[in-house]
This record gives structure tokens, sequence and C-alpha cells, in this order.
């Protein structure tokens, strides 16, 4: 099985959506993921759903936070994040591909800036791989705006992730042994910018009780797409799942 960041972009979709102070939320979902690598299949995972928004930290989905300053438009914190994102070749398919090296999940820290408007709420992020599996950088550009019913909420969110040469070149690069191991081209890739498009729905069914959905839509760019590695020039990503606020 793989995780690709459009997994990652919809269960966060659901913490967005659900953002309220002192509020804590749990709950279980089902995702399911088109993988950019070569040799998988579409395939659903079941992920925990988790929020949490307190005055001096938070939880969203896979990212907690510790605030440092936060006013009525705007919100600065430190972050520590779990990026799923892997390849196990024990697990792909395809001749070549399970031969390859196998790429592994990692923890980043750094910060979050959050401005929120009448218009809508703007979002920028920067991280750093802490276990040194790809020693890359991440960064993030976003702008979501939640548009409350009666017992609906909904919020599209557009936004770009950016991913430096290091990261690109772990999960996507091929290197000289494993060429000549696999029969794949070498490729190397540098850094990207990788545009998506999201949407998540969140219907009360109870005072506590809640149905969750979300989204992602994302076109892969070339320096991605280009790599032997992957098969596909987008990938989709589908969240759903009931959550329980406390």
């Amino acid at each position: 099985m793989t995780i690709n960041k459009n997994l990652l972009i919809a269960v966060a979709l659901f913490a967005s959506s659900s953002a309220m102070a002192g509020s804590f939320s749990l709950g279980a979902g089902a995702v399911f993921n088109e993988s950019p690598y070569k040799g998988y299949n579409e395939n659903t995972t079941a992920v925990p759903l988790v929020s949490y928004e307190g005055d001096n930290f938070y939880i969203r989905q896979t990212t907690g936070g510790w605030i440092l300053w936060k006013d009525a438009k705007n919100e600065l914190s430190l972050t520590a994040s779990w990026m799923p994102l892997h390849f196990d070749p024990d697990d792909n398919d395809d001749r070549q591909m399970k031969h390859l090296d196998e790429r592994k999940a990692s923890a980043f820290l750094g910060g979050a800036y959050y401005r929120h408007e009448s218009w809508g709420s703007l979002k920028f992020a920067l991280s750093g791989d802490a276990m040194d599996e790809s020693g890359g950088m991440l960064g993030e550009i976003a702008w979501f705006r939640p548009i409350r019913m009666e017992r609906l909420t909904l919020t599209p969110t557009l936004g770009v992730l950016y991913s430096d040469e290091s990261y690109n070149d772990y999960y996507y690069g091929i290197s000289g042994s494993e060429s000549r191991r696999t029969g794949l081209d070498k490729y190397s890739a540098g850094d990207s910018w990788t545009p998506y498009v999201g949407l998540a729905a969140k219907y009360q069914l109870t005072q506590n009780l809640f149905l969750n959905a979300s989204a992602v839509y994302t076109v892969l760019p070339d320096d991605v797409k280009n790599s032997p590695m992957i098969d596909r020039d987008d990938s989709f990503a589908l969240m759903t799942g009931v959550s329980w606020r406390f």
C-alpha cells in the first residue's frame, strides 16, 4: 500500500471544516486513494479523524501545533507533522518496481501562519524532514472558506504544495544502482509546485455526531510525473467518515 499527499490533504480538510475554539472531535473514516506510483491499484485506507482546538495547542489530523500568537484574524504556530507518503516495493505489482528501494514516511517540523478574513482564510506553512529520510523541505499556500448553513458546512479549498529537490528525488528519483537492478531509467527529480483543489462537507446529525466527506484533486508537476516510477498526470482522493464532538 502507498499513501500520497492527496490522502493527507483530504483528511486535513476535515479538520479545517471543524475547527472551533475549545472543541475536540474523534472519529473514523475511509479514504479512496489513487496512487501516482506504477504497480498500485486504487485502494481504500482506514484513517482516524482527530481534531482539537485549544487556546495554546491544536491537533489537525496529522499535524500538532503550538500557538505562539493568536487573535481574531491571525494565528502563528510551531508545527510537528507526520508525512505518510511512502513506497513499499513488497506491496507493488509491477515487476520492475518491486526491485526498487523502499521510501519511508517521516516526521516534519516547521511553522504555519493563518490569516482569517471575511472572504476566507489563508494558510502559509513550511516544514523540514526531522527524521532525515529525504532531508527535504515542504511548503504550502492555501485558501479556504467554511460556508455554514443550518446543519451543513461546506469548505472549498484552493492551494499549492511546494516540494524541494531532496524530497522529490527521494520519493520519485531512481539511482544508478536501482536503474541497473530494475531496468528503469535513472532519474533525478528537481523541486516542484503541485496545485490542488478540494471540497470538504460536514453534516450535523445530532448535537455531537457528524458525517464528514472531503475530496481532493491534484495535477502532478513535471518533476513528479516524468519519473519512471509514475504512470499518471493527476491524482484524486475521497474521504468519508463519522466523528463525535465532545
